[in-house]
C-alpha cells in the first residue's frame, strides 16, 4: 500500500481493485443469501433455559448470565443443578471437560477431552445444546461467540484458538467476564503503573528516609489502590484468566519521586549520569548492586499489593538506565543491549521466587528522533539505530527461555499501514507475543471510520507462521485521548476488535465473513453490503490521509504544529531510509505530483464512502445514518486539510533544495497560496456537529463530552509553510518580484 505507482500502473491497479470490489460484493451477497437459506430451511432452536452445575467455577455462572442476556432470557431461566445431564429440547447445558458425566462424554466423544488450548465444543441434539469447555473460561468464549452457533440445530461445533496466549489490557467499559467473552483473551493486563509502592516491608531502610507526610500520603494511596487492584485480580480469577500488573518505563524517579529521593539518601551511589542532550535520564546506575536491590524491592511490593500472576514491563518512554558514568563505561552497561539484559535478568530474579511470570515488551519509542532539544534514541528499528535482534540479542540468548517477549507487529510506533516487525520470529527459545494497539492512535483516534481489518488479517497470519500456535497475540483496545468513549460500542470501529478476536482464534478466517458477521446484527441485512463497502474503503482512506507516500504521521493524529516536527514525523514508519521509499523524499517536482495524485485519489475514495453510505441510508436507522454522516464528514474535512498541508510541505522542501543550489522557482508560491486559502476555508469545517447528537460510542451527547472532538489546527503549520517558502523565493528574486495575488 505504500509505494505510489506510475499513472499506467495506477489505472491497472484501479481496474483490478474495481474487479475485486465487484467480486467481493458478489461474495458478500452469496454469504448473506446462503445464510438466509440455511436459517430458513432448518429449524432454528429456541432456547428456554441454561443449566450448569451449582458447584461450578464462577466463570461458568458468568458465561450463563452472558448467554442469557444475548439470547433474551431472564435470570430466572438460568438454573444451577446438583449434577448437569444431557440437555433436553430448549436447554443449553454448560460443562467443563474434566467434570463431564459418562453420558455427556459419550455424547461429545473423545474430542471433549482433547480440546486444543482453551477451546470448546458444542453438541446440538434434538433442540438442545451441550457446551463443553476445556476449562471454565472456555465457556465464556462460547458465550462471546453466541452469534456463530445460535442458529445451528444439529451436529457438532468445535472452536479452538490459533494462539495459546491471548492477552489484552483491561477496558472498564466491560466487566472482566464480558471482556474475556468478547475478546477471547486468557490474560488481562492492568493499567500502566496503576499501583502505589511504599517499600515499608521490602526495603525498610529506604522507607525510613521518607518524611512523615510522605509516609502518610503513600500509605493512604497504597491502601486505596490495593483494594482496587485486588478486586480486579479477583474478578480475573473468577473469570479463570490470569492478571498481570503493568510496569511502564524504567525511570524510578517517575515511578515514585518520593521513594527516589529517599533512595538517594539511603544509597547515594545509585545515582546515574545522563548522556548529554539525551531524552533518557539515567536516574539509576545499572552498575551499582544497590540499584537492583531497590528495583527488586519495588517489584516485590508491587506484586504483593496487586495480587498479580505476573508482570508486564516496558523499558522505554522514560528509560531510566542509560547511564554514562565511569563504572558503566568501563563494564559496558552504558550500552542499550547490555543494560536491557541486566534489567531483564534482575526483574526475573525478583519475580521467580514469587512464582510470577515476566512478559517483556520490546518496543523502544518507534524511531530515533530529536524532541524538544533532546535525542530519543529508540534503538532497534534499523538504520543508525541498529536492528531489533542486535538490541535484544543478549536477552534472547542469555535469559531463561520461559520469559516471554512481546513485540509490536508494527516496525514503528503504531503508524498507519506500518511495515511488519522483523524482530517477530527471532526470539526462540522464548515464546513470543505480537502486539496490536487498536485505539486509533495514528489514524484519527477513532473519531473517523478507520478499519484495520485487512492489516490485522495479513499480519496475524504472518505472526502465526513465525511464532506458531504456542506463541500469542496481544490487544490494547480503546480510543486514544478520547473521553466518554467505548470502542466496544462503536458502530464503525468495533469491527477491528471483532476481527482481532476472530483471527486470534482462526488465523484463516474469511475476511468477508468477519465483516458480515460483525455488521449484520448492527445494521440489518439490507444495509450490510453498502455499509461494509464504505467501511472497507476507510482502511486505505485513513492510511493515505495520515501516511503520505508511506511515510509517518503524528503519534496521536494531531496536525503537526511546525515544519521541524512534521519532517521528523515523516520518519515514523521507518521507511525513510529504505531506497524504495527514500526516493519519495527527494526534493523534485515529480514527488510533488506524486503527493497530489495520492491525495486526490484518496479524496475520491472518501467520496465513494459517502456514495455507499447513501445507498445504505434507506435501510439504516436515522441515528445510525446521522452518526455515520457526521463522522465521514470529519474524515473528509481532515483529509482535505492534510492534502494541502502535505502538498505544501513537498513544495517547500523543493524550494529549500533550490535555495541550496542558489536558485528558486517563484511559481511554487502560487500553489502554496492556493493551499493556504483552502486550509483557511476548510479549517472552519473541521469537526462540525450538533451538540445534542449522540453517537453509539459515547455515553453522553457530543455537547457534553469532557474532551471535545478535535485534532488540533492545521493553520500554524500552513502559515509557516507559506511564510518560509516566500522567504526562500524572495532571497533569490527580491521583495517585489512576486505577484500580489500570491501574497497572503
Amino acid at each position: 500500500m505504500g509505494i505510489l505507482r506510475s499513472c499506467l500502473g495506477e489505472r491497472r491497479d484501479r481496474a483490478r481493485r474495481d474487479a475485486m470490489k465487484i467480486a467481493s460484493r458478489l461474495f458478500l451477497w452469496a454469504i448473506l443469501f446462503s445464510s438466509f437459506i440455511a436459517v430458513s430451511s432448518s429449524a432454528q432452536p429456541s432456547y428456554r433455559r441454561i443449566l450448569f452445575d451449582r458447584n461450578a467455577h464462577p466463570a461458568v455462572r458468568s458465561a450463563a448470565e452472558i448467554l442469557a442476556r444475548k439470547l433474551g432470557l431472564s435470570t430466572e431461566e438460568i438454573v444451577s443443578v446438583d449434577q448437569s445431564a444431557l440437555p433436553r429440547r430448549g436447554e443449553i447445558v454448560l460443562e467443563v471437560a474434566a467434570d463431564l458425566s459418562p453420558d455427556q462424554l459419550k455424547e461429545l466423544g473423545p474430542k471433549a477431552r482433547s480440546l486444543k488450548y482453551d477451546g470448546y465444543m458444542i453438541a446440538f441434539r434434538d433442540g438442545g445444546a451441550l457446551i463443553c469447555g476445556a476449562r471454565p473460561r472456555s465457556l465464556l468464549y462460547a458465550a462471546g461467540d453466541w452469534r456463530l452457533w445460535k442458529d445451528i440445530s444439529a451436529g457438532d461445533f468445535v472452536r479452538e484458538p490459533s494462539f495459546a496466549i491471548r492477552t489484552g489490557q483491561y477496558d472498564e467499559n466491560r466487566s472482566v467476564a464480558e471482556y474475556v467473552a468478547e475478546l477471547g483473551v486468557n490474560v488481562i493486563i492492568g493499567k500502566p503503573n496503576d499501583h502505589v509502592v511504599t517499600l515499608r516491608e521490602t526495603l525498610p531502610e529506604v522507607y525510613a528516609r521518607l518524611d512523615p507526610q510522605e509516609k502518610e500520603r503513600l500509605e493512604a494511596a497504597r491502601a486505596a489502590r490495593m483494594r482496587e487492584n485486588l478486586e480486579l485480580a479477583r474478578a480475573c480469577h473468577d473469570a479463570d484468566v490470569d492478571f498481570y500488573a503493568f510496569l511502564f518505563g524504567s525511570d524510578f524517579a517517575r515511578w515514585s519521586p518520593a521513594l527516589y529521593r529517599a533512595a538517594l539518601k539511603a544509597f547515594p551511589s545509585i545515582r546515574g549520569v545522563a548522556a548529554p542532550s539525551s531524552f533518557e535520564k539515567a536516574s539509576l546506575c545499572p552498575s551499582d548492586p544497590l540499584t537492583w536491590k531497590l528495583v527488586r524491592a519495588y517489584i516485590e511490593d508491587l506484586i504483593a499489593q496487586t495480587g498479580a500472576d505476573g508482570l508486564y514491563v516496558t523499558f522505554w518512554d522514560h528509560y531510566g538506565l542509560y547511564c554514562q558514568d565511569e563504572r558503566c563505561r568501563h563494564n559496558g552497561l552504558n550500552k542499550f543491549p547490555n543494560e536491557l539484559y541486566e534489567a531483564v535478568k534482575q526483574y526475573d530474579a525478583a519475580l521467580r521466587p514469587l512464582k510470577k511470570r515476566l512478559v517483556v515488551r520490546t518496543w523502544s519509542s518507534g524511531v530515533p528522533h530529536w524532541l524538544r532539544g533532546e535525542f530519543v534514541h529508540a534503538p532497534g528499528y534499523g538504520h543508525f539505530g541498529g536492528t531489533g535482534v542486535e538490541l535484544w540479542g543478549r536477552v534472547i540468548r542469555e535469559t531463561p527461555p520461559d520469559i516471554i517477549l512481546q513485540t509490536k507487529v508494527y516496525n514503528a510506533d503504531c503508524q498507519p499501514d506500518a511495515p511488519f516487525s522483523p524482530l517477530i520470529g527471532q526470539a526462540r527459545p522464548h515464546a513470543e507475543i505480537a502486539e496490536y494497539q487498536i485505539s486509533g492512535q495514528t489514524i484519527g483516534r477513532f473519531y473517523f471510520p478507520a478499519s484495520t481489518v485487512d492489516y490485522i488479517a495479513r499480519t496475524m497470519r504472518r505472526v502465526h507462521e513465525l511464532v506458531g500456535g504456542e506463541g500469542g497475540v496481544n490487544i490494547f483496545p480503546g480510543g486514544t485521548r478520547q473521553s466518554n468513549y467505548s470502542v466496544f460500542d462503536d458502530i464503525l470501529n468495533s469491527v477491528n476488535l471483532y476481527a482481532w478476536r476472530e483471527l486470534s482464534w482462526n488465523v484463516n478466517a474469511n475476511v468477508e465473513k468477519i465483516w458480515t458477521d460483525w455488521a449484520l446484527p448492527i445494521y440489518g441485512e439490507r444495509a450490510v453490503p453498502h455499509v461494509i463497502e464504505a467501511l472497507r474503503l476507510s482502511e486505505e482512506a485513513v492510511y493515505r490521509t495520515f501516511s503520505t507516500l508511506g511515510m509517518g504521521s503524528e503519534t496521536n493524529s494531531s496536525f503537526a504544529e511546525n515544519i521541524e516536527r512534521r519532517e521528523t514525523l515523516l520518519k515514523y514508519t521507518n521507511r525513510y531510509y529504505l531506497p524504495e521509499y527514500a526516493r519519495f523524499l527527494e526534493p523534485t517536482k515529480e514527488n510533488i505530483e506524486r503527493v497530489i495524485a495520492e491525495k486526490e485519489e484518496n479524496l475520491r475514495r472518501i467520496d465513494r464512502m459517502f456514495a455507499a453510505l447513501e445507498r445504505a441510508r434507506p435501510h439504516l436507522r436515522a441515528e445510525q445514518y446521522a452518526e455515520m454522516r457526521t463522522r465521514f464528514d470529519w474524515l473528509k474535512e481532515y483529509a482535505i486539510c492534510a492534502r494541502y498541508l502535505d502538498e505544501s510541505l513537498w513544495r517547500y522542501r523543493y524550494l529549500r533544495h533550490l535555495a541550496s543550489m542558489l536558485t528558486t522557482d517563484p511559481e511554487q508560491l502560487k500553489y502554496i497560496a492556493a493551499a493556504y486559502d483552502a486550509v483557511m476555508e476548510h479549517e472552519k469545517r473541521l469537526f462540525r456537529y450538533d451538540p445534542a447528537q449522540k453517537f453509539s460510542c459515547y455515553n453522553t451527547t457530543l455537547g457534553q463530552l469532557r474532551i471535545k472532538p478535535s485534532l488540533g489546527s492545521p493553520v500554524p503549520l500552513m502559515k509557516e509553510l507559506y511564510e518560509k517558502s516566500k522567504q526562500l523565493i524572495e532571497s533569490a528574486v527580491g521583495p517585489d518580484y512576486l505577484p500580489t495575488e500570491w501574497l497572503r
